[in-house]
């Protein structure tokens, strides 16, 4: 029933345009603007654009990064700048739903990690893991991985570790089934982080920021030349932060380095070196809780209150990686890019949890710890794509092949409970604990429990038969092999597998600023890897399928983005029941079906949105327990939205006011859904004032973020899939209202 209600809307949305005149066919064209905050390009930029007369525009057969069509619609983004080795392409193109959040939008809302970023897409939903630094962002209501649904520059990297957004152009997120596009995925979608490049010209930006909690951030943006000409061009992203959030007696502590050089040996061809380094300290912050299926969940405290955390209690982590991709254009319609990329994270976690152990709100904290401290990966790209015609008939072809080797390493001894146990509070009288005897355990000695690799060949062509239709198919045939290990370096398991992924599309296009389609996707994954606690912990199960039915609309209106999809995908479900034999495994179907929207534009010349909205009904089947089998997935709620507005002030050139309302609707406690925890609101309020401060361009900016200072639970999801060690369910405590101001200056 859920999934009719969906596909009639989607064909209510989709009669009126159906029903106009039709306009020649124009898949694909690559038309990539140039972004407004990444400045000019530079001059050897425009020799890679390719040639407009040619046959056929390419997918990807740009080089340069994405960006909105100007200052006077900044959040409009036209072009993706990675689908992995499929290249760039444009977003009305590619029968696919997907979001972009550029740079612009991440410093108007002086978001600063990606937890804050991704509220501003809602058809995103992400399960916070040990903390507001580490999390799984997935889409659809799927389960994310450590490493397997998120890319940089189009590569495979760790993503539970800290991510900075002061590097970063823009957050690419691909919905649903991806291993076709990007090589074996979870169905969670994928993530790319498009790192800020050379922008050509001097750039010397310096951000200044603070907020009322006493945390000081200065963050320089640095670009420029070397030597004669336009040969060797860098960028320099560096970051200090440092001071106390929300809780007292907590301790935030930022440092980013990165480095962007480009070398043009030739106007056709570029190579890109991409180093990076980040540091983060985060203690003191209040712990997750966790709570049996029998209890229900307490409503959420305030997290500002002393006792919640515990003021020694945290985050350690490193998060160094480094890349080289060379790009070649061949002719007006042909390009090819290679790339590789290296990604160590360091995580030192000893974060407290709260155990609640009745409904009266009482609970024992203890230290969480056992958590992988060290991932590395080594990832690559390499792809050829461009057009050609046989007959009346077009080709956008790419062929490709991306890969990476992903290793994870465990604690050798791993502390006893008692070891770590903190002490007993309440929710109405949380209390500090002092540090357990021994001190904080130390991960220093560790082994390698799983080294996972893939290796992939990707192909997709684009045929387009009739003035409005084309078929696009796009196949991935990929080898892949883990190994886990024991703590003696024995070799306990191995699993090898090779498999198809297809994802075959039919496209219409009506007018050039329209686009309808119908996808399927069979995507083959990598196994999950068995959480703490589990009778096969650290080890990773044998791969598996998930299937995906999408429906779809996109419309580039002269002053409106419009996007709408329709889907529905089933994927096995793993898990650890301690009730039974405690090993984590395929344990039944999850079946997720939903409607996404999403509309960016003007309203009025002085009013723009950003906004999306989710309806998601995700359902357990076939598990082995009656109690839980035909429920809802925990966590997740049917409706979640956004809204961002700006009102651009006439009478005052330069002045921009905001608000944005995000909503989620109730979400079911547990895995019966005999308990629910109840919807909530967050609204921000924002404003930006640009200017000259001795002849240079500035902008400064307020925020108040939760306004309301609404009390809620951000996520709430099953231990098994975050990994904890008490078999419970968890729980997050999103953050109190703050006020945030920072002033940006470029000389």
């Amino acid at each position: 029933m859920f999934t009719k209600r969906c596909a009639c809307l989607v064909a209510m949305t989709l009669a009126p345009a159906l029903s106009l005149g039709a306009a020649s066919l124009a898949l694909p064209d690559p038309a990539v603007d140039t972004p407004a905050t990444q400045a000019k390009p530079a001059k050897q930029d425009k020799a890679m654009k390719q040639d407009k007369a040619g046959p056929r525009a390419v997918p990807g057969a740009t080089v340069e990064v994405s960006g909105s069509r100007g200052a006077d619609e900044i959040y409009r983004v036209e072009s993706v700048n990675s689908l992995g080795p499929l290249g760039s392409a444009r977003l009305l193109d590619i029968p696919n739903s997907i979001t972009i959040l550029p740079a612009t939008l991440l410093e108007n809302v002086q978001a600063t990690n990606v937890r804050e970023a991704l509220k501003y897409v809602p058809l995103v939903q992400f399960q916070e893991m040990q903390g507001s630094e580490i999390l799984r962002p997935a889409t659809r209501g799927m389960q994310g991985s450590n490493y397997q649904n998120t890319r940089l520059d189009g590569m495979t990297i760790f993503v539970t570790g800290p991510n900075p957004l002061e590097s970063l152009q823009q957050i690419e997120v691909f919905s649903g089934v991806p291993a076709s596009v990007f090589g074996p995925s979870n169905p969670a979608g994928v993530f790319n982080f498009v790192s800020k490049r050379p922008t050509g010209d001097i750039l010397r930006r310096v951000d200044l920021g603070y907020d009322d909690k006493n945390i000081l951030v200065a963050h320089a943006d640095l670009s420029g030349t070397l030597g004669a000409g336009d040969t060797v061009a860098y960028r320099f992203n560096l970051l200090d932060g440092h001071g106390t959030s929300f809780a007292s007696n907590s301790l935030l502590d930022r440092k980013l380095a990165t480095l962007a050089v480009d070398v043009r040996p030739t106007r056709e061809a570029r190579l890109e070196f991409t180093f990076s380094n980040y540091d983060l300290t985060q203690k003191g912050y209040p712990g997750w809780f966790t709570y049996g299926e029998k209890l229900a969940l307490p409503a959420a405290p305030d997290p500002t209150k002393a006792g919640l955390g515990q003021a020694y209690a945290g985050v350690d982590m490193r998060n160094q990686n480094g890349s080289l991709r060379y790009i070649q254009n061949l002719g007006p319609n042909w390009i090819l890019v290679v790339g590789g990329l290296a990604q160590g994270v360091d995580r030192n976690i000893n974060t407290p949890v709260n155990n609640l152990t009745d409904n009266a709100g009482d609970y024992t904290s203890s230290l969480a710890n056992g958590f992988a401290p060290h991932f590395g990966i080594t990832s690559d790209i390499a792809y050829l794509n461009g057009t050609f015609s046989t007959g009346s008939i077009t080709h956008a072809m790419t062929v490709g092949t991306t890969g990476c080797k992903a290793i994870s390493k465990a604690v050798l001894n791993t502390p006893t409970a008692a070891s770590v146990l903190l002490g007993s509070a309440s929710l109405a009288d949380p209390m500090a604990f002092n540090e357990p005897k021994a001190g904080l355990p130390d991960v220093k000695d560790q082994y390698t429990s799983s080294v996972a690799s893939q290796q992939g060949v990707n192909l997709c062509d684009t045929i387009g038969f009739l003035p409005h239709w084309a078929v696009k198919v796009a196949l991935s045939q990929d080898w892949m092999q883990t190994r886990n290990y024991a703590k003696t370096g024995a070799l306990t398991t191995t699993y090898n597998k090779n498999g198809l992924s297809p994802m075959p599309s039919l496209i219409y296009k009506p007018y050039d600023n329209t686009t309808y389609y119908l996808t399927y996707a069979s995507s083959l994954q990598q196994g999950d890897l068995a959480t703490a606690g589990s009778a096969n912990q650290n080890q990773a199960l044998s791969p598996y399928r998930t299937t995906q039915y999408e429906l779809g609309a996109k419309y580039n209106l002269p002053k409106f983005d419009l996007a709408l999809a329709a889907f529905k995908l089933e994927r096995p479900f793993a898990y650890a029941n301690p009730a039974t034999d405690n090993v984590f495994k395929i344990q039944g179907n999850q079946v997720n079906t939903g409607l996404e929207a999403s509309v960016s534009g003007k309203v009025t010349e002085s009013l723009r949105i950003l906004s999306g909205l989710t309806v998601l009904d995700s359902v357990m089947q076939d598990t082995l327990t009656p109690l839980t089998n035909g429920r809802n997935y925990v966590g997740l709620p049917k409706v979640k939205g956004n809204i961002l507005c700006e009102y651009w002030v006439a009478s005052a050139p330069g002045l921009v006011g905001s608000v944005d309302w995000q909503y989620t609707a109730k979400r079911p406690g547990n895995d019966a859904n005999t308990t629910f925890a109840p919807s909530y609101s967050v609204v921000d309020l924002g404003a930006r004032y640009s200017m000259r401060i001795a002849g240079n361009p500035a902008t400064l900016r307020l925020a108040v973020n939760n306004v309301t200072d609404t009390h809620y639970w951000s996520t709430i999801g099953p231990s098994t899939i975050t990994g904890a060690n008490t078999g419970n369910l968890t729980a997050h405590l999103g953050a109190p209202r703050t006020v945030a101001a920072s002033l940006s200056m470029t000389f």
